[in-house]
């Protein structure tokens, strides 16, 4: 009966979770630790979204080189020229947007910092750690020039977002951290808010693979919406 309600408290995390006191010194450590890894967090959130938008052009300029090549090689195609010219232009603006959005968003170089700002505060942790080992209690003096550079660190590079944090949270086991049902419900809603930046573009890839295989007729999905003619047999 016992390991029923243990499952079941864990299951619903109704656990009681007690978190242990800590001085103003544990406690910037701790933050420190948090948003450490959040930057991480962030670091990665964005080179990923970086590769997926250089990969996107790279697909979406591939559909514009394709598709001419085939109306040149006068292959039976199921779609007029007046289609296949509209899809060129929707194509070629889609790039040039898609290269804009890179150059301004500057991924890399975001990420860049993010990441050093990871290192930094974790070098600041070590120095804190090392100190309080050798101090045992830090002065308050040595504090206040510990939380200085704390705030120095963090305010050098943008800020993470909500989902950033929550994925830190989840990831460093801390006491308050949920258990269960609640902590896949947590991971679900923070990889949701980081999936949302890749709709627009994997729909605009599976529009292009679709319309090229209607095109050489691989298949018939948009052929109908988009008044072509069915694909003319070559005997």
């Amino acid at each position: 009966m016992e390991t029923i309600k243990t499952l079941w408290c864990w299951l619903f995390s109704q656990q009681k979770r007690m978190r242990k006191e800590i001085d103003a010194i544990e406690n910037l450590e701790r933050n420190a630790r948090i948003t450490s890894k959040c930057r991480f967090n962030a670091s990665i959130r964005l080179q990923h979204q970086g590769n997926f938008a250089f990969f996107t052009t790279t697909v979406l300029s591939l559909g514009l080189i394709f598709i001419p090549l085939m109306q040149n090689a006068e292959v039976p195609l199921a779609f007029k020229p007046n289609v296949l010219n509209m899809m060129q232009v929707f194509l070629a603006v889609a790039v040039l947007v898609y290269s804009v959005v890179i150059g301004t968003s500057r991924y890399e170089v975001r990420a860049e910092k993010l990441n050093e700002c990871g290192d930094k505060l974790k070098e600041l942790i070590r120095q804190l750690n090392y100190a309080l080992k050798e101090k045992k209690r830090l002065s308050e003096e040595d504090f206040d020039k510990y939380q200085q550079r704390y705030s120095d660190i963090v305010t050098d590079s943008e800020n993470h977002t909500r989902c950033d944090h929550r994925l830190a949270w989840l990831e460093m086991g801390e006491d308050d951290s949920p258990t269960g049902l609640f902590r896949l419900h947590s991971y679900f809603i923070s990889y949701a808010a980081r999936s949302v930046a890749y709709l627009i573009p994997i729909v605009m890839i599976l529009f292009e693979v679709i319309f090229i295989t209607d095109m050489i007729g691989a298949t018939s999905i948009l052929v109908k919406y988009f008044n072509g003619n069915a694909v003319v047999s070559s005997s």
